[in-house]
């Protein structure tokens, strides 16, 4: 069963700054091991997938899933989170932690692989999406 979700929320009190990739990795595996799931790794094709959304989302200045279902067969993903108002990737994972549908996507057991993105729109708004892959 494919889950996507977006979170609607526009999020407050987040720290300022960019998260570097290492920390990327740790939190979202430190995450899922600390509910008794594998790590997961970092997929180049995850990663241009991500990339792509949260730049496109930030050029129209607005966060959906549109052509995830087209653009996910090719590259395996299995799962999407986006999210916008968050500064950094410590703020996103927590918003998404918090949030029942985001959270279920980031611990289903058969995903393997992830690419994690964010970008600023013209306003300065961030845009971040989350691809999860089933490593295939």
């Amino acid at each position: 069963m494919f889950e996507c979700l977006a979170l609607l929320l526009q999020l407050h009190g987040c720290s300022p700054g960019v998260a570097a990739v290492a920390e990327k990795s740790a939190t979202l595996n430190e995450f899922r091991t600390g509910n008794g799931l594998s790590e997961l790794r970092v997929d180049p094709k995850m990663v241009q997938l991500a990339k792509a959304h949260a730049e496109d989302m930030a050029r129209r200045e607005h966060m959906d899933h549109n052509g995830f279902f087209e653009k996910r067969g090719p590259a395996g993903a299995r799962a999407e989170n986006v999210l916008y108002g968050c500064a950094t990737m410590t703020c996103t994972i927590q918003n998404w932690i918090k949030s029942p549908g985001h959270r279920s996507n980031m611990l289903l057991a058969d995903v393997k692989t992830y690419g994690l993105a964010s970008a600023k729109s013209k306003s300065g708004v961030e845009y971040w999406a989350l691809e999860l892959g089933s490593g295939k």
